[in-house]
């Protein structure tokens, strides 16, 4: 008796039908209990559709958001989404911690489609080169006094490494500049789409370019091909942190990479989370 009372006050029934009903609800209870059987049979087919709905609901929405993404970098280089890159940009958080140091060099990141698939081309620098032979990096060098501007710069340089005529790629524009490794002058990478191409058909400089291959944004955008590491410098107590890319024929890393994911920050800022990482430690 006692137990029918405390469950029904917490069912917060009034106290005097406490007192007048609990014995008929008792009764009424025991003959019930194949109704009452039935009842939580019912209860739990219902719990494990819940169960089962939610599960297919997860599935949904993972799929969904598959599709989403596969849908987005298939569409990454269209008009609207070149539209929202340059946007970003001016708002992008820049890296250079030496406001005097002038631009010395630019570079193009060429965007580009293979057999439909939109991509990144990078080039292997040759080992006839007097520094950073052997690297992965963007066409571009230094600055002339010739060029109107930095995406003069990157398109001559890349017409004479690559072949490819200044006058068919589509400019979407500079990203923030870069400092070099010695922190002497900046690098300015230029977007710019050079439609659908065939790497094997381009006309190579080999003093400057050993060979040229491509990477998928679906590829540079999967974390399984994510990395970073941290370098620490002792002489001036300066720490960083960068992406490196792997999974394909050769590393991406060093100033390519920074380079890489100022790129992917502006143009896939939904899909791409960057580690990139800058600070002065004090000195002890």
């Amino acid at each position: 008796m006692k137990l029918w009372i405390s469950v029904l006050k917490t069912n917060h029934i009034p106290q005097r039908v406490l007192v007048t009903h609990v014995r008929t609800l008792c009764y009424n209870t025991a003959n019930n209990s194949t109704n009452f059987s039935t009842h939580t049979k019912h209860v739990s087919n219902r719990t494990k559709l819940q169960e089962k709905f939610l599960g297919a609901n997860k599935t949904c929405r993972r799929l969904s958001s598959s599709y989403s993404k596969e849908t987005a970098i298939q569409n990454i280089l269209l008009e609207e989404n070149k539209s929202r890159t340059l946007e970003r940009i001016p708002k992008m958080r820049s890296i250079v911690t030496n406001e005097k140091v002038t631009v010395g060099a630019a570079v193009l990141v060429p965007l580009c489609t293979v057999n439909g698939v939109p991509s990144v081309l990078f080039t292997l620098r040759s080992s006839r080169l007097r520094s950073h032979r052997g690297e992965v990096s963007f066409p571009g060098g230094m600055c002339d006094s010739t060029d109107r501007d930095v995406v003069h710069t990157a398109l001559r340089e890349t017409e004479e490494e690559l072949g490819i005529p200044s006058s068919t790629v589509d400019v979407w524009g500079p990203l923030k500049p870069i400092p070099d490794r010695k922190n002497t002058m900046t690098v300015v990478a230029v977007l710019g789409n050079v439609g659908e191409l065939d790497p094997t058909k381009l006309k190579l400089s080999p003093r400057e370019v050993a060979e040229v291959f491509t990477l998928s944004f679906s590829h540079l955008l999967d974390p399984a091909h994510q990395r970073y590491t941290t370098v620490k410098r002792r002489h001036d107590n300066y720490s960083y942190t960068m992406p490196v890319w792997l999974g394909g024929p050769h590393r991406v890393w060093g100033l390519t990479a920074i380079m890489l994911d100022q790129v992917l920050v502006a143009i896939a800022t939904d899909w791409y989370r960057t580690v990139l990482r800058s600070s002065w430690r004090q000195r002890r």
